[in-house]
């Protein structure tokens, strides 16, 4: 996360950290879970929620490992995205099936953490402001 770093050292860390620790308390909630209850209507139908648990804590050790390692960061964040993203179109499609009415609203927050992510592993790969100014006029004629 370059781009972080011009900012702050520690921000870097401090991102990866939270999205780590996201996934990994996700992970956590589904392993003794048999079913999320028709809230995640095609993912309960795809892999059993224990599978899922150990996907999520993997995920999450793996954008931990990415402190140490920028290119495993890179593909960590983007895994975990993309887990964020299924999971918050599996709620809303509960909502829009009729499964959970309300499933929307969780849909749009996890949905919202997706594209956070997202943002995150962008940053990881920029470069961070430019040294120099960005209009630079070498003839100084104006």
């Amino acid at each position: 996360m370059r781009a972080f770093e011009p900012l702050h050292p520690k921000l870097r860390v401090a991102a990866l950290a939270i999205v780590s620790a996201g996934a990994i308390a996700r992970g956590v909630a589904y392993v003794d879970q048999p079913s999320t209850g028709g809230l995640t209507h095609f993912i309960d139908a795809l892999v059993p929620l224990h599978v899922w648990a150990v996907v999520w804590i993997v995920a999450g050790v793996t954008v931990l490992a990415g402190i140490w390692h920028r290119v495993i960061a890179r593909y960590a964040l983007a895994f975990v995205s993309m887990l964020w993203g299924i999971w918050g179109l599996s709620y809303m499609t509960a909502s829009l099936i009729g499964d959970a009415s309300r499933g929307w609203v969780t849909g749009a927050l996890i949905l919202n953490v997706a594209g956070l992510t997202i943002i995150v592993a962008a940053l990881a790969d920029t470069v961070g402001p430019q040294r120099e100014p960005v209009i630079f006029n070498q003839r100084g004629d104006g």
